[in-house]
């Protein structure tokens, strides 16, 4: 459904910019993210965790966003982007564990979807480079972006376990769902067909907490086609019920962007 509605925005938004080129700048990018995953789930049985209890360790997840820049002083950038994230794991517990309304003590089987949206509403500051001579030699030093704004984050996160050994056992799951807007901030470097970029959202709740950062580079190999290399960071805490879930994915994500 997600991922439909930004094929359909994708559609929408490439026919407006390359009519109105001059006022529009969209940059689409779709990619793979290769994570190692982290965490537990905490309740008042005690704790089990998703890498020595579940086995859970790396996974494969797709990734795709629009970069709708309008060169209009008074209106700010719009930045969308879907990751989503499917996998299962089938291990042997080595003591019991409790999530959300069953007791598990044996072979299971989990399953994990988690998506994330993020809908970032920034404003970008540029500082121009400059030539310098230097030995007279002369180079360019580039250019330095600021962004500041506000980033949507929509996560939802499904984890259903089912017990292999008596099959007649109900299957427990814990469903998951936060829409949080929560600060932004950017800084991007440019440099010929060179960019640098770090960027950061955090917000601690008294019942949530998302962060995520990445660092990354792209480098443009022909006319408006640039490869991505991306080290990207998700955590997100959340209370669902009598269950506490800290989850963490991390890793590399590669990708291939397109300017229209």
């Amino acid at each position: 459904m997600v991922m439909r509605f930004l094929l359909i925005l994708f559609f929408i938004v490439i026919p407006f910019s390359l009519n109105a080129k001059s006022l529009v700048n969209l940059k689409a990018e779709i990619g793979i993210f290769l994570p190692e995953m982290k965490g537990t789930i905490t309740n008042t049985q005690g704790s089990s965790d998703f890498k020595d209890d579940y086995q859970y360790e790396k996974a494969k997840a797709s990734f795709f966003s629009l970069d709708l820049d309008i060169n209009r002083d008074y209106i700010p950038s719009l930045y969308i982007s879907y990751l989503n994230m499917k996998t299962n794991q089938d291990s042997s517990l080595s003591s019991s564990a409790r999530v959300a309304d069953g007791d598990f003590n044996a072979s299971v089987s989990t399953y994990i979807d988690y998506s994330i949206i993020n809908t970032t509403i920034y404003k970008d500051f540029m500082r121009k480079g400059a030539i310098k001579t230097i030995f007279g030699s002369h180079f360019y030093t580039g250019d330095l972006e600021l962004d500041i704004g506000v980033n949507i984050k929509a996560v939802k996160w499904n984890f259903e376990i089912k017990d292999k050994v008596d099959l007649t056992k109900t299957s427990s799951w814990i469903d998951a769902g936060l829409i949080v807007p929560i600060p932004y901030l950017g800084i991007k470097y440019y440099l010929y067909d060179l960019s640098l970029y770090t960027t950061i959202s955090a917000l601690s709740l008294s019942e949530a907490k998302l962060m995520s950062y990445e660092v990354g580079l792209d480098y443009r190999v022909v006319n408006s086609i640039y490869l991505s290399g991306v080290y990207l960071y998700e955590r997100f805490e959340a209370v669902e019920e009598d269950d506490t879930i800290g989850f963490t994915i991390e890793g590399y994500k590669f990708s291939f962007k397109y300017i229209f």
